[in-house]
């Protein structure tokens, strides 16, 4: 906690104001907001990705950031980030889990074969960030095409011309004042999401041209006017002469903004004006949380104009906000402060020109005034004949300084910093007063209701439920649950019970689907309690892409989608692990599954199997064990109903027990979690006795029957019976590394072709003291250039980007 409290600690707060008289409520105001994101600051999380555009069934690489605070610095808290993939018709494809270690961590995802052509939306989050709005979580659309489709079923119809844009106007500020001089912008988007050029005018309820606007970046502009409240108002686009498009509403009296952010000055300039408003108000900017500045100002109908320099801002997004001296809002804006910290990434190659299959060796640098700084970051190399990298889509710098800090999709964000834009700032300014609004709770900030979040802060995979005294079901006060995970020595322990009778395990750690096995006793130590665990895990509602993949394939997508056909059949054709003859063409329809296979074992055959399906028993048994009674040497079964006995004759007895280990589906159960199994259910049986029971260690010495359900049945998720509960908990996805072929040594499996697309990928690269670090890949067979791409960040929040080319070509140059 000193780390965090170090973190959050910092901040300056400056005070001005042309009236003192409720300076201590103005400060009162901003010492809640920075009180509150002390307590509950804001997490974000960015995932760096290989490439923007996949084929069905590749994997999708990536590395996680998770940042928390004011300063956008690696977050100590949450270390389970969440990623899922959700279809174009809001359905979910996968969810996984990766362990974040203090703000890092990487992982892949990979994409099902079946997966139609379309836009999916990848989606990260934190189960602390669950305390925002949905519309605060890392979302990248992603580009997917389908290997197998037809050309006509790629096809996807665009939009037929006529259909009027969406056009919202937004008066800065928040309202149109009646008699105000007012800046509105807007906001124009099609059909598919995307925004529209537009031009128009503006008319009263007359019919009277009151002014004419016409948008200048991705379908937004602005336009001014003084509006009246006895008129109303409504705009016609010139390509659309019979549309009419709602004007917002002009109140008698009330507050407007206006704020003058121009890159050449060193101050943020502002007025407020008011009509018929006689209040006493404070001024106060803030961003992700930390106020920087402070007024206090009376409003009797004259304007109020002030100058903030810029120096006093966070780099990024900042909001000025005006609140009554009750704590209510008046008025709010949004504004950029282009001052993101950054440091400068060298790449260098020890060659101009490659060979196909030759070593490339690279040098990555991070510096920051001509000095090395350590840093984190991740790298991708691509072919260019099959990869083309989207320069508009997020990067570091534009998600965590501008994209993290809007609600909703922000097309092409990382043009709002390239600077051949020569009106960069007056985009970024548009995109303020037309998306930047916030979305805090300032009632509960100002009441002080910090503690009163509901998701709470993950530093390990958790388990939780409740114990209970087993005649009077009331909380077991001093009991305790012991626990220990499927298949693990290291991972047992044992936690004490709340007063209420709760418990929460929360220092799990693993990877993969394990059982988790729960054992409870009363304060006595005896086992007279009724376990209970919470098997419900909610999840955020899923929401799809907001856009489509519109029109037919271009040839460079149809060219892609072959050259990732022909590296499946390279693949299929190149098989290494068997000793088979490679045939000059081969069409596979279908591979034979026998009943085995079907069977997913992961410890391996038994001592014997059993194929309970082809039993005439199997119909018309009630209970799993009557299947194999009497049926397999050295298993002797006893009992009937719900009270059954098993014995494997041959180990050893453990504890005084002759009760062999059970398996359902590779999962650890009580012997009696097969009373709440039909027969008909179990397909087959493994039976492991003596050595073969060794791969389970201690839990196995008593032998072990391994039951397999028959595909389609419903899993197993918990089970609970008195003291005892098992319960089944997915982990953190399995580490994979980025498989790179070393041509420096000959092996056989150097004979397959090398038709890579992605080339390379390094994701935990940490530079040294000197900011330097040293990597190596092969080129292939293909004559290509290859774009390099690193980026990352330092533990104080600076961001670094580069990217780099490298040439393939079949001579040296």
């Amino acid at each position: 906690m000193k780390n965090l409290k170090l973190l959050l600690s910092i901040v300056v707060i400056l005070q001005c104001s042309t009236s003192f008289a409720q300076k201590f409520t103005a400060q009162e105001v901003a010492d809640s907001i920075k009180n509150h994101f002390d307590v509950n600051p804001i997490e974000k999380v960015y995932l760096d990705l290989d490439k923007s555009n996949y084929v069905s069934g590749e994997t999708v690489w990536f590395k996680g950031y998770v940042t928390a605070g004011y300063f956008n610095q690696f977050s100590p808290l949450s270390k389970v980030m969440f990623v899922e993939l959700i279809d174009p018709e809001s359905k979910l494809v996968k969810r996984i889990k990766f362990y974040s270690d203090n703000g890092i961590g990487n992982s892949f995802l990979e994409l099902p074969q079946e997966l139609k052509t379309g836009k999916y939306l990848l989606r990260a989050y934190t189960n602390w960030m669950r305390n925002r709005s949905q519309g605060y979580f890392f979302q990248n659309e992603l580009n997917v095409f389908n290997l197998f489709e037809k050309e006509e079923d790629n096809k996807i119809a665009k939009e037929e011309k006529g259909n009027v844009p969406a056009v919202s106007f937004m008066p800065e500020g928040g309202e149109l004042i009646s008699d105000v001089q007012a800046r509105v912008a807007f906001k124009a988007l099609n059909s598919d999401g995307y925004g529209e050029k537009v031009s128009g005018k503006l008319f009263d309820q007359n019919g009277e041209i009151v002014t004419s606007f016409k948008s200048m970046h991705l379908g937004m502009g602005e336009l001014t006017l003084v509006p009246d409240a006895q008129k109303s108002y409504y705009a016609v686009l010139d390509e659309y002469p019979n549309s009419k498009i709602q004007f917002p509403q002009v109140k008698e009296k009330g507050l407007s903004i206006y704020l003058m952010n121009l890159p050449q000055l060193k101050e943020v300039r502002f007025k407020l004006s008011s009509n018929n408003f006689n209040k006493d108000c404070f001024i106060i900017t803030h961003s992700r949380g930390v106020p920087t500045y402070v007024a206090s100002t009376n409003l009797n109908g004259a304007a109020v104009s002030g100058m903030i320099p810029k120096d006093n801002f966070l780099p990024g997004v900042n909001y000025m906000t005006i609140f009554s001296k009750e704590g209510v809002p008046l008025a709010e804006r949004s504004f950029f402060i282009n001052s993101v910290p950054t440091f400068d990434v060298e790449i260098e190659s020890d060659k101009e020109v490659y060979l196909k299959r030759d070593k490339v060796k690279l040098r990555i640098a991070s510096m920051k005034g001509g000095n090395g700084i350590e840093s984190y970051l991740s790298l991708s190399a691509t072919n260019n004949n099959e990869v083309l990298l989207n320069a508009e889509e997020n990067n570091i710098a534009s998600y965590f300084y501008l994209t993290s800090d809007l609600k909703g999709y922000v097309e092409a964000p990382a043009n709002y910093f390239n600077e051949i834009f020569d009106d960069a700032w007056k985009r970024l300014d548009l995109l303020m007063m037309t998306q930047g609004y916030t979305s805090f709770d300032w009632d509960k900030i100002l009441k002080s209701d910090a503690n009163l979040l509901q998701f709470k802060i993950e530093q390990a995979l958790s388990v939780s439920g409740n114990l209970k005294t087993d005649i009077f079901k009331k909380p077991a006060k001093g009991g305790s649950v012991s626990y220990i995970v499927q298949d693990s020595t290291k991972i047992f322990n044992e936690v004490e019970v709340n007063a209420d009778g709760s418990f929460e395990i929360n220092d799990l750690f693993f990877a993969g689907e394990k059982a988790i096995v729960l054992t409870g006793k009363d304060k006595k130590g005896k086992p007279n309690v009724v376990i209970s665990i919470d098997s419900t895990k909610s999840y955020p509602e899923l929401m799809s892409a907001k856009h489509q993949i519109s029109g037919t394939l271009s040839e460079f997508q149809r060219k892609s989608i072959q050259k990732t056909l022909e590296r499946k059949e390279i693949d299929a054709s190149y098989n290494f692990d068997n000793n088979f003859e490679t045939l000059d063409e081969v069409t596979v329809k279908a591979d034979k599954i026998t009943k085995q296979d079907q069977v997913n074992n992961v410890y391996g055959p038994g001592d014997n199997s059993l194929d309970l399906t082809e039993l005439d028993i199997s119909e018309t048994a009630q209970h799993p064990l009557e299947l194999i009674r009497g049926r397999i040497a050295g298993v002797r079964i006893s009992g009937s109903l719900i009270n059954w006995q098993v014995e494997i004759r041959g180990p050893g007895s453990i504890n005084s027990s002759t009760t062999p280990l059970i398996l359902v589906d590779n999962v650890q159960v009580p012997l009696d979690y097969l009373n709440s199994i039909s027969a008909r259910q179990i397909q087959s049986v493994e039976v492991y006795k003596g050595a073969s029971a060794a791969i389970f260690g201690v839990n196995g010495a008593n032998g072990v029957l391994s039951f397999f359900t028959k595909p389609g049945g419903e899993s197993f998720s918990t089970y609970e019976a008195g003291n005892a509960a098992t319960t089944i908990l997915t982990g953190y996805q399995e580490f994979r590394e980025f498989y790179s072929p070393d041509y420096s040594v000959k092996k056989e499996a150097h004979a397959k072709p090398d038709r890579r697309a992605l080339l390379h990928w390094e994701p935990m690269i940490k530079t040294n003291e000197e900011g330097e670090y040293f990597l190596e890949f092969y080129t292939s067979d293909e004559v290509m250039d290859i774009t390099v791409r690193v980026e990352g960040m330092t533990q104080t929040g600076q961001v670094g980007m580069k990217s780099t080319t490298v040439k393939v070509r079949n001579t040296a140059e």
